[in-house]
């Protein structure tokens, strides 16, 4: 009989825009899979489930590391004049042995960005991001 082996968050990696981020301290994300009931005329209960449209959100806890540019020093997001321009970036987390991918979102935005310094603590850098296309491990073979 085989033995389940939990996942720790210590064993993933973040790559953003292929680049690993290191700085990750904390990842969560939301796949919303649009899934809506489909009700008939004068009908009070569903006669199915369909699906709309699927989206992907999510959002990233950091810490700031002196001399790397942030968020910009990654190429995860540009110059606040160049906005309109941005390309997207990918987001991908694989588990550290294995290099098995959990998720990878091919182009993402990132939405917000949150930095908070405390006088005796360490800087924190938090972001939002939106997603195309969440694959999942099963969806990539």
């Amino acid at each position: 009989m085989s033995q389940s082996v939990v996942l720790k968050g210590a064993e993933c990696k973040v790559f953003i825009g292929g680049k690993l981020y290191g700085e990750v301290q904390q990842i969560s994300y939301t796949i919303d899979y649009g899934e809506q009931e489909i009700y008939g005329i004068d009908s009070i209960f569903p006669q199915e489930i369909a699906t709309t449209r699927i989206s992907v959100q999510g959002n990233i806890s950091g810490v700031r590391v002196k001399l790397s540019g942030g968020l910009q020093g990654k190429d995860a997001v540009t110059k606040i004049n160049q906005k309109l321009f941005a390309p997207y970036v990918s987001i991908e987390i694989r588990e550290r042995q294995s290099e098995t991918k959990i998720i990878f979102i091919p182009q993402c935005k990132i939405t917000a960005e949150t930095l908070q310094a405390a006088a005796k603590g360490t800087v924190k850098l938090n972001f939002s991001f939106k997603g195309i296309i969440p694959y999942n491990p099963l969806d990539m073979n």
